[in-house]
């Protein structure tokens, strides 16, 4: 299907559908059977089938209460009544999935007295740093809407929300869960309801495509790079946000499923969702900062090896310094400098002290990666592999680290931040810049 077709077929869903849709798939979590749950869980599971399914329901669980908790600003802030119904039928679902998956937790898995808070603090020891750190950021969204209304703001969120976290990690996520369950026989009280609440997400999505392909085909200028910002701000986060805090990528093995799987899916839903919005395929890999030239499936694995190099994270498990990890990292890295088109013969050199120096060029035929040092860079960033995944990963103070004698930047620093940044979004976008780039424009 084309773009236009697609963007077409988006735009013809209205509101007032989408809320008879919710009327119509009305379903109570109070009355969803666990009793044959207790019987699998207990007795036809393995201890180790229970702990990984524990670690990954309860990441759903927090995000269903997490996503309640934060819809209340978008009700206020949109701007006709229609969107302002569904968006009060939305919160009415998310508070009903929290339910649902508390309900579970207590009573067929055993944790909490039953309430609500009580399930969340027994199961919140499991939570992984980027799905926090998506969730903070989700909130600080949120807060922002509060007291500022304005289109942007409000795409912005709607982009966050519907596209990112409800689009991007939770239905393809569900998608894995289901997979197991109806491959197994297990549970079947569960993937009752998780059908009910994939369906709930289904409208939630397609609400937010609805609403921001209307504000995208208004201006395709402003409101794509507001997308485009909103994604790549959260792009580290969102790439972890399903990866366990021991660093353990065959956790979910017991299940028969595959963390990989679920990376690549989710890139390829995060790429529909922008052609259903209107994006054209050179916008869509601009946005994603990807390779045409990799499927979605060696984005995956790309993005497995990178986490099992301790590249992405919370910064405390080991960094490889196998060359063959590091030049993936940089790898990943020339695609973003790519997307910001830097001027013919820019140099940008990373003088790493412990893995060696690396710099790109960019020559008449692109953007050239070399693993050696360039005698005159454009600009040159002394430092080591693991204070520069801090500064990256916002674990690291650059002021302190340049006091500390640990990072040295040398030559046009404006390449760095500001409105010619190679890192951060263009002169026209008023988002705020990604970690590593406002952070070393000192």
């Amino acid at each position: 299907m084309s773009t236009a077709a697609t963007s077409q077929a988006a735009q013809t869903i209205s509101y007032a559908d989408l809320y008879s849709r919710w009327e119509r798939g009305h379903w109570l979590a109070t009355e969803v059977d666990f009793s044959q749950d207790r019987i699998d869980w207990q007795e036809k599971m393995t201890a180790q089938e229970r702990t990984a399914a524990l670690w990954f329901l309860a990441l759903f669980f927090h995000g269903e209460d997490e996503v309640t908790d934060d819809l209340s600003p978008y009700i206020e802030a949109a701007p006709t009544e229609e969107q302002t119904y569904f968006l009060c039928t939305q919160q009415v679902d998310e508070a009903r999935h929290a339910i649902f998956f508390n309900r579970f937790m207590h009573e067929v898995v055993g944790l909490g007295d039953g309430t609500t808070g009580s399930g969340l603090d027994a199961t919140k020891v499991h939570l992984t740093w980027g799905h926090r750190k998506t969730f903070e950021n989700l909130a600080n969204v949120a807060n922002k809407l509060k007291t500022d209304k304005s289109r942007r703001t409000y795409a912005e969120a709607i982009t966050n929300y519907m596209v990112i976290v409800e689009g991007t990690m939770a239905q393809p996520g569900q998608h894995l869960l289901e997979s197991w369950l109806e491959r197994t026989g297990l549970l079947p009280g569960f993937l009752d309801g998780l059908r009910n609440v994939a369906n709930d997400e289904q409208r939630h999505i397609a609400f937010g495509m609805k609403t921001l392909a209307d504000m995208y085909a208004q201006d395709r200028e402003e409101i794509g790079q507001v997308i485009t910002d909103a994604i790549r701000q959260t792009g580290t986060y969102l790439m972890a946000f399903a990866y366990p805090n021991h660093g353990d990528s065959t956790f979910l093995d017991p299940l028969g499923l595959r963390l990989q799987d679920l990376y690549t899916d989710s890139f390829r839903a995060l790429s529909a969702r922008l052609r259903g919005i209107g994006f054209t395929e050179e916008e869509r890999l601009k946005a994603l900062t990807l390779d045409p030239s990799v499927t979605f499936e060696e984005q995956g694995e790309k993005f497995m090896r990178l986490l099992d190099a301790g590249y992405i994270g919370d910064g405390t498990r080991p960094v490889s310094k196998e060359p063959a990890d590091v030049d993936l990292a940089f790898d990943m890295l020339q695609n973003i400098i790519k997307a910001h088109t830097p001027s013919l013969g820019t140099v940008v050199q990373f003088d790493l002290t412990d893995v060696g120096p690396r710099h790109y060029l960019v020559t008449p035929d692109g953007l050239e990666y070399i693993r050696d040092r360039h005698p005159a860079p454009s600009v040159s960033l002394k430092v080591s592999l693991n204070d520069l995944l801090d500064l990256i990963g916002e674990r690291a103070n650059p002021i302190k680290l340049i006091l500390q004698r640990k990072l040295k930047i040398t030559g046009d620093r404006g390449l760095l931040v500001g409105q010619r940044s190679i890192f951060g979004p263009p002169p026209a976008s008023s988002a705020r810049r990604v970690p590593l780039l406002e952070r070393l424009g000192l």
